[in-house]
């Protein structure tokens, strides 16, 4: 271990120890899906030297101890197809930051698929109906992605300052933006970690895809939107919220 990884571990631990006495307060919430880029916010989150929890035991704001532990949390906002509390974490802790990652529909629900897939060959590892390698779980997806984008778009329309929506795979400046965001200034790198080699699909995740859509009506180009799929939604919504985030610059 370095100097530096010393230093900076030595800091992470003082501030989390001033969080748990109330001094520090702020918090940063990442409110987006899994597959998405959580890994590599948490890395940034990490390189500021801020105590910063990838799990998914917060979302429901039921473990307060671990709310105020740590600044920065990412990864956990669905479990058993039950999306975070927005609303509650807004009033547990004001003031603080919100940032909703990104990512298209194809890709994020491959990446989700390929993950199932590679742990349910472990027989501990659990699945439900909404967390499965089934057409079921993936038109929940595809749903519950377009309800909680939405919402998150609609609680801070009249506060654009407390949101930050970024598209961390394709968006070259996604962490210089989380950074600037965060009052960091200057331009940052995304970690390296965030990067993976293309891999080819499986077919039978393709298939599996191409009936899910072709029963939810939505065209396979509105695939590629990553915040919603607007056929699934009225005229007035697509009126209102970009259906992607290259539409917010």
């Amino acid at each position: 271990m370095t100097i530096h990884q010393i230093k900076q571990k030595a800091n992470i631990k003082f501030k989390s120890l001033l969080n748990q006495t109330g001094i520090r307060k702020s918090k940063v919430f990442a409110i987006g899906f899994n597959k998405s880029g959580t890994s590599s916010l948490q890395a940034l989150f990490k390189s500021f030297d801020r105590p910063s929890y990838h799990g998914i035991e917060w979302a429901d704001c039921e473990d307060l101890k671990l709310l105020q532990k740590y600044d920065c949390f990412s990864d956990g906002i669905d479990i058993d197809g039950v999306t975070a509390d927005i609303a509650k974490l807004d009033q547990l802790f004001p003031g603080s930051k919100f940032i909703m990652q990104v990512r298209d529909a194809e890709s994020w629900i491959y990446s989700r698929l390929a993950h199932i897939e590679r742990y349910k060959r472990s027989e501990t590892y659990k699945v439900t109906p909404a967390w499965d390698t089934t057409e079921q779980a993936i038109k929940h997806w595809i749903r519950m992605r377009n309800a909680h984008h939405l919402f998150v778009l609609s609680y801070f329309s009249e506060r654009p300052s407390d949101l930050l929506i970024v598209n961390f795979i394709q968006d070259e400046l996604a962490a210089t933006k989380v950074a600037n965001f965060l009052g960091y200034k200057g331009e940052y790198q995304r970690p390296k970690r965030n990067v993976k080699p293309s891999k080819e699909i499986p077919l039978k995740h393709r298939e599996m895809l191409e009936r899910s859509i072709a029963e939810l009506e939505v065209p396979e180009q509105e695939l590629e939107f990553d915040i919603y799929c607007p056929s699934l939604e009225s005229d007035e919504i697509h009126s209102r919220f970009p259906v992607d985030s290259s539409m917010l610059n």
